[in-house]
């Protein structure tokens, strides 16, 4: 199951459509499942994760 961060109140989540601490229903940021933070230009699975989110 994918983590998600809010990009408001820093709480971290199951839901990637809205926060259910603050219910800012934007900016759920995906947790690397690899390090279990926000993604990282240098992780490999963060920059996959990256293009699978952009489409490239």
């Amino acid at each position: 199951m994918a983590r998600f961060q809010c990009i408001e109140c820093d709480h971290e989540h199951g839901t990637a459509t809205c926060c259910p601490r603050c219910r800012v229903r934007r900016g759920q940021v995906e947790l690397c499942h690899s390090h279990g933070a926000r993604p990282v230009h240098r992780c490999p699975a963060c920059r996959i994760l990256t293009r699978s989110q952009s489409g490239i």
